[in-house]
């Protein structure tokens, strides 16, 4: 079972470790900048960063956002939905559950109706991102060979 709980500032200094890890910190880069970035979500009215949690523990970070209002007057259709996530703890790296918390968190988004698709950029060669995101239903899009894979996944039936 996953929750999924707004991020508070009392949280950063778990996120800071976790961002220094090296195997976040390989794919996020410098901590201090990615909770720079991080505080600026939680600010804004359009994204929902989150702590997960696993049968009471907390294991990762997911953030979901409006991608149309992330990136105003970029290819984002209305509806769209961009996600990040990463496992902090490494106790809990390579055991599926990114795909799993992923996939809960993405049907219910879809279902719910809040989103009609869900776009991720993975690093090409962050094998593990990818498999994760294939693993919880999301499909390659058009590809420019470029270093990010675009990715997605849609709302059944639409």
């Amino acid at each position: 079972m996953f929750t999924f709980t707004p991020l508070r500032p009392a949280d950063l200094p778990r996120l800071r470790l976790w961002l220094a890890m090296p195997h976040v910190r390989a794919w996020w880069g410098d901590p201090d900048t990615g909770i720079r970035e991080i505080r600026r979500l939680m600010a804004s009215d359009w994204a929902e960063p989150m702590l997960v949690a696993w049968q009471g523990r907390q294991i990762g970070y997911l953030q979901a956002y409006d991608a149309a209002a992330a990136a105003p007057g970029g290819d984002a259709e209305p509806g769209s939905f961009g996600i990040d996530l990463f496992i902090g703890e490494p106790s809990y790296v390579g055991k599926g559950l990114g795909t799993a918390f992923l996939g809960a968190y993405t049907d219910r988004l879809l279902k719910g109706g809040r989103a009609s698709r869900i776009l991720a950029r993975p690093a090409r060669t962050n094998h593990r991102a990818v498999r994760c995101l294939e693993g919880a239903g999301f499909h390659p899009l058009d590809d420019d060979g470029g270093p990010w894979l675009a990715m997605a996944k849609d709302r059944p039936g639409a």
